[in-house]
């Protein structure tokens, strides 16, 4: 594991270095200084570190002070990924209790909505689009192409739940002649996700499906796959990381394995469970992070970065990574960009 050796650096040097101070007490100590380049402006932020942190990170010897490599590393990179979390809210909004949001939701974990609901999500798998999922509130082109996906839906799956039930439900398909993901067999497999859902329907559909009580943390939205060529349905729950689902010693039988993740914010899991109660093999993780963060994460395994260089500048809001939950081997990993019917509302974010 390497070191670097710090030495004092004048302000404004973008080198890793300390600053020697003294505390209340009189007493000298070195602060760890960094700089680190903003995600979102590209300039560089200039950081000094309390005395407590700085004596945590550094390590003195007879012949100076170190630091290890990987820490310094990992503090830009954990930065620049709350950062770029930070500035993806630009497009959300406070919600109305019982007006934009069931007061289920208002009071235990969400008090916004989009801003917005005229606008889709372009996935990418491999620098390809392989999908698009609308939000039912586009108007003109898009919401004739939703509602041409709805109608397939309700062709086969009579008296389904209202798809329109909330204006940012989320309808989509995959792209034709695109390499599905596993579990689905079938390209002609439309996906809608219910928001912001009242909880009576979905514990109905945890207990019709058979899935496992764990008392997870489940996220405001879930999924519900429509195989339109088998006429199976197949429920997407999606489940927040929380010790329920990341303390093995603690919690076995809800532990969800996950394969390593790169450095990212607020990580949260989907499982897909068959009308007779069969989990899938594969779960989804997704996780917001930089673009270049997510390309080196990509390099170092061996995967390919989803997203096309021309589009990195665009809102990537999430990436998704397809793993076998046995093995831990991805399978697939997709970046979402979000896409406003009126390109001059919020696209030009950064």
């Amino acid at each position: 594991m390497s070191e670097i050796k710090l030495k004092k650096e004048e302000l404004g040097s973008l080198a890793t270095g300390i600053n020697p101070d003294i505390d209340e007490f009189k007493k000298p100590f070195n602060r760890l200084t960094l700089n680190v380049k903003s995600p979102i402006t590209n300039e560089n932020v200039y950081w000094e570190f309390n005395k407590q942190d700085s004596e945590s990170l550094l390590t003195e010897k007879e012949d100076g002070v170190y630091i290890e490599e990987e820490k310094v590393n990992y503090l830009k990179a954990s930065w620049q990924a709350q950062e770029y979390e930070d500035r993806l809210a630009v497009a959300w909004k406070g919600a109305e209790r019982g007006v934009d949001i069931p007061d289920h939701w208002y009071d235990s974990i969400v008090q916004i909505i989009p801003k917005y609901t005229a606008m889709w999500d372009d996935v990418y798998v491999d620098k390809q689009k392989v999908k698009k999922d609308y939000s039912v509130g586009c108007t003109g082109t898009p919401l004739n192409e939703l509602n041409e996906l709805i109608s397939k839906v309700e062709n086969k799956f009579p008296s389904e739940y209202n798809i329109k039930s909330h204006p940012n439900n989320i309808i989509g398909m995959y792209l034709p002649d695109h390499s599905i993901r596993p579990p689905y067999k079938s390209n002609n497999t439309i996906t809608v996700y219910h928001m912001y859902y009242e909880i009576d329907i979905f514990n109905q559909l945890l207990k019709d499906y058979k899935v496992p009580e764990h008392d997870y943390d489940y996220r405001f939205w879930f999924g519900l796959k429509y195989d339109l060529d088998s006429v199976v349905r197949y429920l997407k729950i999606v489940i927040g990381d929380d010790d329920k689902t990341s303390n093995y010693q603690k919690y076995p039988d809800s532990f969800i394995p996950r394969p390593q993740l790169p450095i990212c914010t607020t990580p949260y899991f989907a499982k897909i469970y068959s009308p007779d109660g069969t989990e899938a093999d594969e779960y989804d993780v997704f996780f917001s992070t930089t673009p270049q963060i997510m390309k080196k994460y990509c390099e170092e395994n061996n995967l390919k970065f989803p997203i096309p260089e021309d589009e990195e500048d665009n809102y990537i809001w999430t990436y998704g990574i397809v793993y076998d939950k046995n093995t831990l081997d991805v399978k697939q990993v997709k970046g979402y960009i979000k896409v406003a019917q009126d390109p001059d509302t919020w696209l030009k974010w950064l």
